[in-house]
């Protein structure tokens, strides 16, 4: 009897669970409950936020959030209300200020999402079909869509770009999102359903009209058509030479991990020593960044002079918010961060400085390219930075998604509005990559600039930046 009734109740469990995690889903949060949040969201924001009115002013940020307040006169969903959150803090002009629903939120959804089964790419402001998650379906690859479920292409980028973040005012982070997030950004605005209808312009001009099944999402992953020769490997980076006669080095970099760098830039670093005339292609193409003091590791074998690492919070002390957190990690590292001496007791802020001199066994001495692109952001566009305006390295590609000038992150609150729970991450501390310039809010500009020619190229892999490289080693 005893074990009938365990299972009666672990089966109970499970239905309840369900029902809550449906309730997520669904569940309206009143415009009282919405207000209340977005009050928590503004205070906290201004009280924390050390760029928040970088690239706006405090009446337009006020106003957008009155606009915002009295626009709630309506019940909405935890994920309806986290895309108003999205276009809300968009203005701030910052790419690590970001929204995202409750982890409760994104269990409740593991393993049922049916999302518009479709990679794309952007190619001068229009939209192409990238990959088909639906058997039979290939042919429409490298198809212009026109639509998505009625809705026209230039209203649904409009929409797309709405929620999309960005340091500063340049674009091309906002369209590499874009592409690597569409299924996930497409669920934001419009939900999810068991089928779509897509309108598409074939690449033999047929227009057609087909219906997608919903699907479980797909990573979006980007493929690089260079093969490594002696390639080294570690998680997030790679070492090898592009050429048999070894004298093109390549590091690609997805991203900096707290672990695993120092031995592979050593390696790397030392058979490139023990070599004549080798050019180095760094590929920060991707890399939205990480633990900081990697990037600065790998800094240290390519600068010539010694550089710094500036940042800087309000010296007023942060309003108190239960609902602010940081990591035990992050708590650890502030503490860290205040035994360093302010660098600038003049200025209202207080200001920390990492001194770094670069590496004098194994020192890169040959040519450095760094291959940019809108997703090279944070600590990679960092490092993109310093090598261009120390003349250290010619930059090929594309404008970095991170802000040449400065950015702000380092390390990150986590606030979690009570009502909703949606989740908005903001930064702690303003970096000052390059302190003496101007900020006009864009990112690094390359030195080469690099775009395909044809959608042709997006579909046959084809690596421009790559091929710009290696054209003009041939010419010189």
């Amino acid at each position: 009897m005893l074990k009938k009734f365990q299972l009666l109740s672990i089966c109970l469990s499970f239905v309840f669970l369900g029902n809550a995690q449906k309730d997520i889903l669904n569940k309206k949060f009143s415009p009282a409950q919405l207000k209340g949040d977005l009050e928590i969201l503004v205070s906290d924001m201004k009280a924390c936020h050390p760029g928040l009115y970088e690239y706006t002013s405090p009446e337009i940020f006020d106003s957008l959030a009155n606009a915002f307040e009295n626009g709630l006169t309506d019940s909405l969903t935890q994920d309806e209300f986290h895309v108003q959150v999205r276009k809300f803090i968009r203005v701030v002009g910052c790419g690590h200020t970001a929204a995202k629903p409750s982890a409760e939120w994104y269990k409740a959804l593991k393993g049922k999402a049916t999302l518009i089964p479709i990679h794309v790419f952007l190619h001068k402001g229009q939209l192409f079909v990238r990959e088909v998650f639906d058997d039979g379906k290939d042919s429409l690859i490298g198809s212009r869509i026109i639509s998505v479920d009625g809705v026209s292409t230039d209203k649904l980028l409009t929409e797309l770009k709405s929620i999309t973040g960005r340091d500063g005012v340049g674009e091309t982070m906002v369209n590499r999102n874009i592409e690597r997030l569409f299924q996930t950004y497409y669920m934001f605005l419009n939900g999810m359903s068991s089928d779509y209808s897509v309108k598409l312009e074939r690449n033999d001009g047929q227009i057609v009209d087909i219906t997608l099944e919903g699907k479980v999402p797909k990573r979006y992953i980007t493929d690089r058509s260079y093969d490594l020769l002696d390639e080294m490997e570690a998680p997030s980076i790679k070492f090898g030479f592009i050429d048999s006669a070894r004298k093109v080095a390549l590091i690609d970099l997805d991203g900096f991990l707290p672990k695993g760098y120092k031995k592979i830039y050593r390696k790397a670093f030392k058979q490139m020593a023990s070599m004549d005339s080798v050019n180095l292609i760094l590929d920060l193409r991707g890399n939205g960044g990480g633990f900081f003091p990697n990037g600065n590791q790998l800094l240290r074998y390519l600068m010539t002079d010694r550089f710094t690492m500036d940042f800087s919070r309000s010296r007023k002390k942060s309003m108190k918010s239960k609902h602010l957190k940081l990591n035990f990690i992050s708590r650890l590292t502030r503490f860290v961060f205040a035994t360093i001496p302010d660098s600038d007791k003049e200025d209202p802020d207080r200001n920390y400085q990492i001194r770094y001199k670069p590496k004098k066994r194994h020192h890169f001495k040959g040519q450095v390219f760094v291959l940019t692109d809108g997703l090279t952001f944070s600590a990679s566009g960092f490092v993109a930075s310093k090598l261009k305006n120390s003349g250290a390295a010619v930059i090929v590609g594309e404008e970095t998604g991170g802000g040449e000038v400065g950015f702000n992150a380092v390390l990150m609150w986590k606030l979690s509005l009570p009502n909703t729970g949606v989740r908005v991450s903001v930064p702690a501390y303003h970096v000052d990559i390059q302190p003496k310039m101007e900020d006009q809010g864009r990112g690094v500009m390359p030195t080469i600039p690099v775009q395909y020619d044809n959608i042709q190229q997006r579909m046959d892999n084809f690596d421009p930046e790559i091929e710009k490289v290696l054209q003009f080693l041939e010419v010189k």
